[in-house]
């Protein structure tokens, strides 16, 4: 498959400093991955278009984007391990699994009408062996549950009312299989006086991206572009509630696949708490929260630190009375998105994820909080513990005040 080559070749400024493959999450684990430095600016510079691709490995990269935060040279690391997997992938072909994998969205709908059909195939045993089996998905993996009604089912139903107004792009996730994310968000900005829109979306590419497939993810990008940039241009502000797709819009939009109109969106559309915590800055969020004592940890999703926006969501949550929530730090979480789903890669998944496991296990709270549903559904799974989004624990306390 022809894959377009969008981006800057920055090799030539790496300085060779390694701190990249310190970083590198997958590098730590195994050695079968190189390492972000050999992969990226390194091959880079032996890499030739009309060659057939040398380093296999590189499809081991779990695309966290760790190795451009701490490049002190501003080398575009990741893009240039990212375009040696989509042309490694192009030559290769894509497996009916990655292909399923990077198209999930297609699904969605569907699989929310027959929700209890869907959930108990899911679960099967049967199903798993199968699946593990001819596609390649691990089996050990347990596989997300969908929801009885979309999201968007929900909002159609329901009368949003506000002085002042605000789009929501709620992601595909939250619309068929984490609901109550998409309600606390609506729920959380009408308590603040705003009536949610929701303009037309659809996934925002971030599954086909780590397939390497860029024909599919540039083509949802250029039809998300086209409707937010029409919303930007109404006046609408836009928050997102998945760091996923927030990292997807607002950094691989305009800067790798240079979508036009994306530079505008992208400086309209914010992380929900970001938002939130800017409304508090001009003494405009409602406060009027009923206290929580408690204390809870925080895992930061690599895909909101690459916004580089710090962590909104501790200094939002921790205006509650009482809640101390702490970031325990710990790394990539080790998901990766469809990454950890894969039988070649969900050993190295697992093994990410231990330091995770183990702050949390040092912590011990029943609760984790986080903002990427990716990060949430392997906490759940490493550790059995209750993982949620921090507007949840905004919308609960809201509701008790409200009480």
């Amino acid at each position: 498959m022809k894959q377009k080559t969008p981006v800057a070749d920055r090799s030539d400024q790496c300085i060779k400093c390694g701190i990249c493959t310190e970083y590198c999450p997958v590098a730590r684990v195994t050695g079968d991955f190189l390492g972000s430095k050999q992969a990226g600016p390194d091959a880079q510079r032996f890499r030739r278009p009309q060659d057939r691709s040398a380093d296999p490995w590189v499809s081991l990269c779990i695309g966290c984007g760790k190795c451009d935060l701490v490049c002190p040279a501003g080398v575009n690391v990741s893009d240039l391990t990212l375009m040696a997997k989509a042309k490694l992938a192009g030559e290769k072909g894509f497996s009916p699994r990655d292909w399923l994998l990077g198209h999930t969205h297609l699904f969605g709908s569907a699989a929310v009408s027959l929700a209890s059909l869907t959930n108990m195939v899911l679960r099967s045993r049967l199903f798993r062996g199968v699946s593990d089996r001819l596609l390649a998905i691990d089996r050990r993996r347990p596989l997300p549950g969908y929801e009885k009604e979309t999201f968007r089912g929900w909002f159609r139903s329901h009368r949003s009312k506000g002085q002042r107004k605000v789009a929501y792009f709620y992601g595909c996730y939250a619309n068929t299989n984490e609901i109550d994310v998409a309600i606390a968000v609506v729920e959380v900005l009408e308590k603040n006086g705003f009536e949610v829109v929701l303009p037309y979306q659809e996934c925002c590419g971030m599954p086909s991206l780590g397939q390497g497939d860029l024909e599919s993810a540039r083509a949802l990008g250029e039809r998300n572009v086209r409707s937010l940039a029409r919303v930007v241009d109404e006046g609408y502000d836009i928050v997102f509630s998945s760091a996923t797709c927030g990292h997807m819009i607002r950094s691989e939009y305009p800067e790798f696949f240079r979508i036009e109109g994306a530079q505008r969106v992208a400086e309209r559309i914010f992380d929900v708490s970001e938002y939130l915590l800017m409304l508090h800055e001009r003494g405009e969020l409602n406060t009027d929260f009923e206290p929580l004592k408690d204390r809870l940890p925080y895992h930061a999703p690599c895909h909101l630190r690459s916004l580089g926006i710090g962590l909104p969501a501790i200094d939002l949550l921790q205006l509650i009375p009482g809640l101390e929530l702490v970031d325990i730090d710990a790394g990539c979480c080790g998901l990766g998105g469809t990454y950890g789903f894969k039988k070649e890669t969900y050993d190295i998944s697992v093994a990410i994820g231990q330091n995770l496991v183990r702050a949390l296990e040092e912590f011990g709270s029943s609760v984790v909080v986080s903002d990427c549903e990716g990060c949430r559904m392997q906490i759940r799974h490493l550790t059995g513990l209750d993982a949620v989004h921090p507007l949840q624990i905004l919308r609960d306390a809201y509701r008790r005040g409200r009480a």
